[in-house]
């Protein structure tokens, strides 16, 4: 039968009788296809499809993981720093007694400085007020009193050189709000 014919027939299926439909049918080939060679044509036009959008999510996690890490170690290392970083005195012209007590805490300290020649960097992270105080007292040969007994668990984030002068080191820690300690002679007063 003729395409022509058979396009005729599909349209107009009431002009033709069943003997000429099944016919019809009859002569059409039906083509069977292989399932496994289909298969095989659809996994493999996928898995080409699959091999660059598999890459661009490697490549993908990848950046988005070394920038979460970038982060993560520069948070880190900009916490650490803040905490060991000391705040620096304003300069400003000292008062006639403010001289005077100078001139004594740093004749105090180079009389210390040369007897004690044990001395070395120290760097307290997250430590107790009373165990600094406790190193300051061994290095600088000074009697610590604590008046506020609160003060001796207070943590710090601290380091001196060990070539720094008591007195400089007082300052710092005065620095912070919730101590304050006073240099007398060879005593430091913890309020």
């Amino acid at each position: 039968m003729k395409k022509e014919e058979k396009i005729r027939m599909l349209l107009h299926p009431e002009r033709y009788t069943d003997e000429q439909i099944e016919r019809m049918l009859d002569d059409a080939p039906i083509v069977e296809p292989d399932i496994d060679e289909e298969w095989h044509q659809f996994k493999e036009g996928h898995r080409q499809h699959r091999q660059p959008m598999r890459w661009a999510a490697i490549l993908i996690t990848a950046a988005a993981l070394s920038g979460i890490s970038y982060a993560a170690i520069h948070h880190f290392q900009k916490t650490r720093e803040n905490k060991q970083e000391t705040i620096a005195l304003p300069q400003q012209k000292p008062l006639a007694r403010e001289v005077m007590w100078k001139k004594e805490s740093q004749s105090i300290d180079s009389t210390m400085e040369k007897t004690e020649s044990t001395k070395k960097n120290q760097q307290f992270n997250n430590v107790p007020l009373q165990q600094i105080m406790q190193q300051i007292s061994k290095d600088y040969g000074v009697e610590v009193v604590f008046i506020n007994e609160a003060a001796r668990n207070i943590r710090f984030y601290l380091s001196w050189e060990a070539e720094e002068t008591l007195s400089n080191i007082v300052n710092r820690i005065n620095h912070f709000e919730k101590v304050h300690l006073t240099l007398s002679g060879k005593t430091i007063t913890i309020n």
